[in-house]
């Protein structure tokens, strides 16, 4: 691993920060509409940042779940830690569920 996550970065902190990330992109795709003449560039980009915006919900969503069950989740290989499940030592983490 290249580096560790800093020791602020826990669960929590990535739901607030997902969720203000779809806010902002909510805002561009409305900017967007108003600004942009071409209705060709309009879909494009309005596409690509509504996969992202599904793409952050769901990692949202995520999160919401892991930290429910008290055990971490990962963010770019590296364990988030939760209030329920602190970062001391290996932390377990939790995968889809059958």
């Amino acid at each position: 691993m290249i580096a560790d996550l800093p020791n602020w970065v826990d669960t929590k902190f990535l739901e607030s920060m997902t969720g203000t990330m779809v806010l902002v992109a909510v805002l561009a795709v409305l900017m967007i509409l108003f600004v942009v003449r071409s209705l060709a560039r309009k879909l494009v980009t309005i596409m690509v940042i509504g996969v992202a915006v599904f793409g952050l919900v769901r990692y949202h969503q995520t999160l919401e779940r892991c930290d429910d069950k008290g055990c971490a989740c990962k963010l770019f290989g590296e364990s988030v830690p939760s209030d329920k499940c602190p970062a001391e030592g290996p932390v377990p983490v939790v995968t889809k569920q059958p």
